[in-house]
């Protein structure tokens, strides 16, 4: 059973990678549809590979494919490349589905003197990220930014220490991919717009959430 579920696995993945070379060909062309229906693919991709592996039948899994369609939601808010309502909409989605992210991480299990490490070192990291970001936030951005920078780096925390205490390097690595990814979006949207930034943003992005679906199978 677990053999065919890493087989459809890997299926859900390819397929994963198929819509983001789509995506990814679609902001070279400055394409907006063929990009966002490629990301929406690749979006979906991650999803089907989480429950291939069984996702729905543990409480960690659940928790994780809550997690999962929040993601899918910012993909399909962030589509749009001009609007900023739909991109704090997007902001929304995702900073809700790192907390979901957290909580799945509570549920599979911690270490304590592992969270208490990384959280020192994601508190010195979100402060460089804030300060790097400082500049181009006008006001309506600050609060949003600061509360996204807050998710994410309290779900890097919980990820280290998930994995410190069940030694999971699809979880740990999904997590550090996550970050990176989101870097990339913080880059394009306040620091410098181009394709670069999609170029190892959204391959990072897209390859956390699959190691993420695959740390189901050792829950």
């Amino acid at each position: 059973m677990m053999a065919q579920g890493w087989h459809d696995f890997t299926t859900w993945a390819l397929i994963c990678g198929l819509g983001l070379l789509v995506s990814l060909i679609g902001e070279y062309r400055s394409n907006t549809g063929l990009s966002g229906a490629g990301k929406l693919v690749a979006a979906s991709a991650y999803i089907a590979a989480a429950l291939s592996l069984g996702a729905d039948g543990t409480l960690y899994g659940r928790v994780l494919l809550a997690g999962m369609a929040f993601c899918w939601l910012g993909d399909m808010f962030l589509v749009s490349r001009h609007s900023q309502r739909l991109f704090l909409a997007g902001l929304a989605s995702f900073l809700t589905g790192h907390i979901v992210y957290i909580g799945a991480f509570a549920v599979r299990g911690i270490s304590l003197p592992a969270l208490l490490g990384a959280a020192v070192v994601m508190v010195l990291f979100g402060l460089l990220v804030l300060r790097w970001l400082k500049p181009n936030l006008d006001q309506r951005m600050r609060l949003p930014v600061w509360l996204y920078v807050i998710a994410i780096s309290a779900m890097m925390a919980m990820a280290s220490a998930t994995f410190s205490a069940h030694g999971s390097v699809a979880l740990l690595l999904g997590g550090l991919l996550f970050v990176i990814s989101d870097l990339a979006v913080a880059r394009n949207r306040f620091i410098a717009r181009g394709f670069i930034n999609r170029a190892w943003g959204l391959p990072t992005y897209f390859a956390a959430q699959l190691l993420l679906a695959a740390s189901v199978a050792a829950n």
